[in-house]
């Protein structure tokens, strides 16, 4: 009852099959280009639509962007405060003087009284 099969062997020449058969991938469609949704212009819109949602100090907040813009446009006061320096100054003189005038007037009211 055993039958005997023959088998065949066919091979196929790569050259040859490479001549024939395309063997490069091809698109049906061309593949579409995806815009980056990540713009300048997305982050001011962004911004303005949330920015009083953003809390004043801490993690994600105004201070933080404050800080990371500043490492690289640092902001300089825009007021000059060498004036106001002087004229604390000047002040606290004027108090030292009078305070001394003050103790003096005093020490001499105790010494006639």
């Amino acid at each position: 009852m055993a039958e005997q099969v023959q088998l065949k062997q066919r091979t196929v020449n790569s050259q040859e099959f490479n001549k024939v058969v395309d063997t490069s991938f091809n698109y049906f469609t061309q593949p579409e280009v995806v815009a980056d949704p990540d713009t300048i212009d997305e982050l001011f819109r962004l911004y303005d639509k949330l920015y009083l949602q953003l809390p004043a100090t801490g993690d994600k907040s105004h201070q933080y962007l404050v800080e990371q813009s500043t490492k690289i446009y640092p902001v300089e006061s825009t007021i000059d405060i060498e004036p106001l320096r002087n004229e604390i100054a000047d002040l606290r003189a004027r108090l030292l003087q009078a305070n001394t005038q003050i103790q003096d007037l005093s020490t001499q009211l105790v010494n006639n009284g």
